[in-house]
């Protein structure tokens, strides 16, 4: 029997995790292993950050938790797929073992017979021998060597990031209100992409709506979005930009472009240009590296940006049986001659072609290149208000392209899990991040 094992259970691992499972039996085993127990719906972390009932309790933060934390007890229900809850402590993949970090893993199958049939003696309390690996351990944020970015900032990549962020907002308005602290309210946010650029729109909409409920003038608050580039979004066409710089100065966020940082303290930004900036707190969504993990695989060379080369068929350059995907990974376009960006859809697209790959190398078939697509995104941009850019010159916006938006999150819900549970979820989103439109 081969063994798959998969590193991380993001959108591409995940993917490749289901999409395996189909071709699972005798001659296939597949085991997913992630520090969590559950897989991140990073999308929306943005809502569960600007989320913003007046009364803030340990069930309302168990609501943001459960909104875009989504178990992996429910994905790989009744699928071939086991998961081993641990922490990574070092990947071989010259020898073809993964070991573990501290005590015993958590293990979950459909049946411990499965589980003993799959791996026999090649599984012990600290680690698992595979025949086929896949590197999907995505990013982790990058302070790029700004000072004071990791000590005083505020991070925006897990569920504690932006439960953090909740909190931290909750607090500041109180303190207005019950008269510790004075107006207004500074978040200084750094970096504006498309997860800045959602996370500033949503925060100015929390705020507005905060304030009119507290009773607080709207100059209670102020948003300022720093960005290193001449413009936000470059990636993005002019007109399209133009949108989303009017939604954002309507909703009273002011963009400073050629910002750069020199250094972050808890309450301040300092600029390259001298300029010294005020806040009640920093966000910093500027950047993010593959993990460092990559770093200590042993037989794994990687790009001088610490990314992992890979084949047209997202094979590992000179380790046939190792495959990566995701943002741990360097593709250039063959159309551009540039990298293929780390995106949700890019990560699923390349989980699905790893999974077909590997059952086919085992069958002994030819495998599939991975051609990349990525003229379509849809960026939220406070409220019912998106920007949906949808390829080949077709764009939405306002309202439409908010209910683009949504369908794309339910058609992901509904690939994996059951219909029932995924518009369940939906719907439970749709009700707790609805409350700042």
């Amino acid at each position: 029997m081969q063994k798959v094992v998969i590193l991380g259970g993001g959108f591409g691992g995940v993917r490749c995790a289901l999409d395996l499972s189909r071709y699972a039996g005798d001659e296939l085993s597949v085991t997913l292993i992630d520090r969590n127990s559950y897989h991140l719906f990073t999308p929306t972390l943005y809502e569960v950050a600007s989320a913003a009932p007046i009364k803030e309790d340990d069930m309302f933060h168990l609501q943001l938790r459960r909104s875009i934390s989504i178990p992996y007890s429910k994905i790989f229900a009744g699928k071939n797929v086991q998961l081993v809850q641990a922490e990574i402590a070092s990947v071989d993949l010259v020898n073809k073992r993964v070991t573990f970090a501290g005590g015993d893993p958590v293990r979950s199958s459909l049946a411990e017979v499965r589980r003993t049939r799959a791996f026999g003696a090649s599984e012990t309390s600290n680690g698992i021998d595979f025949d086929y690996c896949v590197l999907a351990l995505g990013s982790q944020s990058s302070d790029f060597g700004i000072p004071g970015v990791y000590e005083y900032a505020y991070q925006f990549k897990t569920i504690s990031d932006g439960l953090a962020l909740n909190k931290k907002m909750q607090e500041l308005f109180r303190d207005i209100k019950e008269g510790r602290a004075a107006s207004p309210i500074s978040f200084l946010i750094i970096g504006a992409g498309f997860t800045g650029i959602e996370l500033a729109a949503e925060l100015a909409s929390c705020a507005r709506m905060l304030s009119k409920k507290l009773g607080l003038d709207k100059r209670a608050y102020s948003l300022t979005l720093f960005e290193a580039a001449p413009n936000i979004l470059p990636m993005v066409q002019d007109k399209e930009r133009d949108i989303i710089v009017k939604r954002l100065t309507e909703l009273g966020v002011a963009i400073m472009s050629n910002s750069f940082i020199e250094s972050v303290t808890s309450d301040s930004v300092k600029l390259k240009s001298g300029q010294t900036v005020k806040g009640s707190a920093v966000v910093w969504t500027a950047g993010v590296q593959p993990s460092v993990l990559l770093k200590s695989i042993h037989g794994l060379e990687l790009t001088p940006k610490g990314k992992v080369p890979v084949r047209p068929t997202l094979a590992v350059s000179g380790l046939p049986s190792v495959y990566a995907l995701g943002d741990v990974i360097e593709f250039i376009d063959p159309k551009t001659q540039k990298p293929v960006p780390g995106l949700a859809h890019t990560a699923l697209a390349q989980g699905r072609v790893t999974a077909r790959n590997i059952a086919t190398s085992i069958k002994g078939r030819q495998l599939k290149e991975y051609v990349p697509y990525y003229d379509s995104w849809i960026a939220p941009v406070g409220a019912k208000f998106a920007v949906a850019h949808l390829g080949q010159g077709s764009t939405l916006t306002g309202f439409w392209g908010w209910l683009v938006r949504g369908l794309a999150d339910l058609r992901y819900f509904m690939s994996i899990l059951p219909l029932k549970q995924a518009l369940a979820l939906f719907r439970r989103d749709l009700m707790l991040f609805s409350k700042n439109d």
